[in-house]
């Protein structure tokens, strides 16, 4: 695990220890932290070594006459390149580590230097002579940072746990961020009434008591990029170039291989630059769950590849002792964020950690930027069945269709699941269908749930909905957008780096590398989904390297076997956990609606399964932050 904390303008030294102190029983490398009395600051690391192993690149780091220290959390990919530049300008290293790139960078350039960086991060950087601290988030916010101001001074850390550990940072319930129609939070909200989390591509500065902070960088659509072939070229290159640059590594270095297009890109991609043997992970689902969730099998396509590229594959079988392992994921996770497929990745992460291996690239992004998701062409048929279908029409299919059931006793029915949720959403207005389409609740159901609560006065709907409806960009794009800015950071990349960083490994994501990103939004529409064809660009670029067979094959999601767990081991919990008198307690929700959506569910009327798993989850998350001083996951046994 790689963590930083540090406080300014509050507390003593025994603070910052309690704070570093919950980071430093999961590292494997060394923690250390140094405290500053002049400013009343400290700075505190818990390091997770892929670069320069040896003490040269231990962190906090400072300069070489004392003056500027950092903690650093992350990688930057072009490091080398800005060394040769800092060189050329005079600048001296002692070690070969990207952290120390970074601090000259700082030193030599200011803040602005983050604008030049290719990479993951999340840092901060004081100056000892004037008080100033300088903390920053990368790009796309593949790594996270939470701050929490108290009495004139400020605490901020990788992890909201080591912030509870302040006595003066309170662990309160935000009752308007857990209103919340969807999963995951959205920048700055946590979950915790008095803790922050920075937004990607922000920077922001503690000076002379003051908190102020600033965005960097953003995305602007221009779908200017009309040309296949010159698309082809620009962005088939920035991708491989990508895959490269995030290979760097002095410890051992894998690859997750769902079989999917993403990941199945990036291993042979990996494949050109390296002769190595490589270790590549999957995971299956038992056969008696693969019942329910009624998807392609993965595993076959992913043999397919390793044996393509000579990879070592390893295979997985998703059977876990999910009782004991939900509220572990709840620790890590900090804030009340919900998706089952966190699991797959610890477990993946885990079995690679026990292997040695300490470096995992995965597919993350490739759906949000480069247009994937089934919602994405179902909000646009939506438009269709909508304008040529009759509104009598759709009310007798609406009704014939909410007839059906979504499952068995012994199997699901994935067609009418995604029938049903289709038509959830199809006849709203264009932003309220594609935001409720992610298994996000729409006005009526979040009112339902919420005791009356306006839907449109979340912060989801805010920040959303004015991206769907800004820029001039078509909608698909907009769609596109509003995944890679929101979607993208506050869930899949959150989940995904928490529940490997649990397991002490690091995962990296070429597909989210910021050239790929920015240059991917001057796309016309066309290289998205063309032809009904969706990635279609990707899919282009795959079949340069890929056989025909994968590039084309079914979509599958990187999901759990979250249905028949439901049915399962997990159904005396969700009784006990969601009871109306329990939901009723925490003066939230409504006790009956969730207990009709358990009953729904368990009968195979509606499919509730994704909704129940986050109910599930924030009350664990109540349990583990709230009920008690947090100091790990709590038990359910």
């Amino acid at each position: 695990m790689c963590s930083i904390a540090g406080m300014i303008g509050c507390g003593d030294a025994e603070i910052l220890e309690r704070m570093s102190a919950i980071m430093r029983h999961r590292g494997p490398d060394a923690h250390d932290q140094v405290w500053f009395e002049q400013h009343h600051c400290g700075l505190a690391h818990n390091r997770l070594s892929i670069i320069d192993l040896s003490s040269a690149g231990a962190q906090p780091m400072r300069s070489d006459d004392g003056r500027h220290w950092i903690v650093f959390n992350g990688e930057i990919y072009n490091y080398r390149e800005l060394r040769a530049e800092l060189e050329a300008k005079g600048c001296v290293f002692r070690s070969s580590s990207d952290t120390e790139v970074l601090l000259h960078a700082l030193i030599q350039w200011g803040e602005k230097c983050v604008e030049r960086l290719n990479g993951m991060f999340a840092f901060a950087w004081l100056d000892t002579t004037t008080g100033r601290l300088v903390m920053a988030r990368d790009h796309l916010g593949i790594k996270p940072l939470y701050y929490a101001e108290v009495s004139g001074g400020l605490v901020f850390a990788s992890e909201v746990k080591a912030l509870l550990q302040v006595p003066l940072v309170r662990a309160q319930r935000d009752d308007d961020a857990m209103r919340n129609p969807t999963r995951f939070l959205i920048s700055p909200e946590t979950g915790f009434r008095n803790i922050r989390k920075l937004p990607p591509a922000h920077i922001m500065v503690w000076e002379r008591g003051k908190l102020a902070q600033y965005s960097y960088w953003s995305i602007t659509p221009s779908e200017t990029l009309t040309d296949e072939e010159e698309a082809l070229e620009k962005i088939g290159d920035l991708v491989e170039r990508a895959v490269e640059m995030q290979m760097i590594s002095d410890r051992p270095i894998g690859a997750f291989l769902s079989g999917g297009l993403d990941s199945s890109l990036i291993c042979a991609l990996m494949r050109k630059h390296t002769s190595a043997t490589i270790d590549a992970f999957t995971i299956r689902f038992a056969s008696q769950d693969q019942k329910f969730e009624q998807t392609s099998e993965d595993v076959i396509y992913a043999r397919r590849v390793a044996k393509e590229f000579g990879f070592r594959l390893h295979e997985l079988e998703i059977q876990p002792d999910i009782v004991k392992l939900l509220p572990l994921m709840v620790w890590h996770m900090d804030e009340p964020l919900s998706d089952p497929a966190a699991i797959n990745t610890y477990l993946i992460s885990k079995q690679a950690r026990d292997m040695g291996i300490i470096v995992l690239l995965n597919g993350v992004g490739g759906d949000e930027i480069f247009g994937g998701y089934k919602k994405h062409l179902a909000c646009l048929h939506a438009e269709k069945f909508g304008r040529w279908c009759p509104s009598w029409l759709q009310g007798a299919v609406n009704g014939v269709v909410s007839q059906l059931p979504v499952a068995s006793s012994s199997r699901g029915f994935a067609t009418v699941r995604m029938a049903k949720r289709f038509l959830g959403y199809a006849t709203l207005p264009a932003a309220e269908r594609y935001l409720a389409s992610d298994l996000s609740l729409n006005a009526r159901k979040f009112a339902e749930l919420f005791n009356g609560a306006d839907y449109r006065q979340t912060n989801f709907w805010e920040k959303q909905h004015a991206l769907m409806e800004g820029n001039g960009s078509s909608y698909l794009t907009r769609m596109c957008l509003n995944d890679t800015r929101v979607f993208l950071p506050e869930h899949n990349l959150t989940y995904s780096d928490k529940a490997s960083m649990a397991a002490s490994i690091e995962t990296r994501p070429p597909l989210v590398d910021k050239d790929v990103a920015a240059a991917m939004f001057q796309a016309a529409p066309h290289l998205r989904i063309k032809g009904g064809i969706q990635k279609h660009l990707l899919k282009v670029i795959g079949e340069k390297h890929l056989p025909r067979d994968v590039v084309h094959r079914p979509k599958a999601s990187f999901n759990s076997p979250l249905r028949s767990w439901m049915r399962g081991p997990l159904s005396p919990l969700v009784d006990e956990l969601l009871s109306e008198s329990q939901v009723k307690s925490r003066g939230l929700m409504d006790a009956k609606t969730v207990r009709r959506w358990v009953e729904e569910d368990r009968a195979g009327r509606e499919d509730h399964s994704m909704w129940l798993w986050t109910l599930l989850t924030w009350e664990i998350w109540h349990r583990t932050f709230l009920d008690r001083t947090p100091d790990g996951p709590i038990s359910l046994a």
